[in-house]
């Protein structure tokens, strides 16, 4: 298929199309058979691109499986062999299924992204916050995802009313925010002390170098993660990745 109808095709998925140029698009997939199958075909790689890691994806390359057996049962049954033009339908499909099946195989091999890898447990200061309200309201914000203003409350709280389970849910906000340094001292105290968070701060290190894009120093850190942390697992395939 030309690079052109790929072109149009995404034009009218992105809504980016006048009134006009969409009836007339409309009208031509309705009366031309090759090109509503073509377009049927790209929609659905490109729903597939949007689910990316999901059970989904199984089904979708089940369903392209299918699509490719049914157009060669159906050469099949013509009961002759056939010279099909390199622009026919039959290429535009082959085509097609080969771009996406690259780029899923890109997809499961490319760099990891630190928004892959954020599972921010909930934060329950239960014992701490009782009697301290500005506790509990650092505790609300950031499970409500307010990172800045959970920030906002922790900064209030004097330290003696913060331990080590306080400060990594504080250090975790001030990287959502992008805040790496003063994360990264927070952490570092954590990971350097005899905290039962001491495998969090290591996994969290890790991550806040993933999200600046420093690789080498997210595998070096992840690479220290004990086997039997929480998050090994998770590690050893951002490790693998980079």
């Amino acid at each position: 298929m030309q690079e052109e109808v790929y072109i149009v095709f995404e034009q009218y998925l992105q809504n980016e199309m006048t009134v006009e140029e969409k009836l007339n698009f409309e009208n031509q997939i309705q009366n031309d058979t090759d090109l509503k199958e073509s377009f049927e075909l790209y929609k659905e790689a490109n729903q597939f691109l949007k689910i990316k890691f999901s059970n989904e994806t199984v089904d979708f390359k089940n369903n392209l499986s299918l699509i490719s057996k049914q157009y060669s049962s159906k050469e099949a049954n013509l009961g002759k062999t056939k010279v099909i033009p390199i622009n026919s339908k039959w290429f535009a499909i082959a085509a097609t299924i080969v771009i996406f099946i690259s780029i899923w195989f890109f997809m499961q091999n490319g760099t990891p992204e630190y928004n892959d890898y954020k599972e921010h447990e909930k934060a329950y200061f239960t014992e701490r916050s009782e009697g301290n309200n500005t506790l509990k309201e650092a505790e609300e914000a950031f499970n409500a995802k307010d990172y800045q203003k959970a920030i906002g409350f922790f900064e209030k709280i004097d330290q003696k009313d913060f331990g080590g389970e306080e400060h990594l849910f504080y250090a975790i906000a001030l990287i959502e925010t992008n805040q790496f340094d003063k994360a990264e001292v927070i952490l570092q105290l954590i990971k350097e002390g005899n905290s039962i968070y001491k495998e969090k701060a290591i996994w969290y290190l890790g991550l806040s170098n993933l999200k600046q894009k420093k690789y080498d120093e997210a595998k070096i850190i992840l690479e220290t993660l004990s086997d039997e942390a929480e998050d090994y697992d998770k590690a050893q395939e951002i490790i693998k990745k980079l």
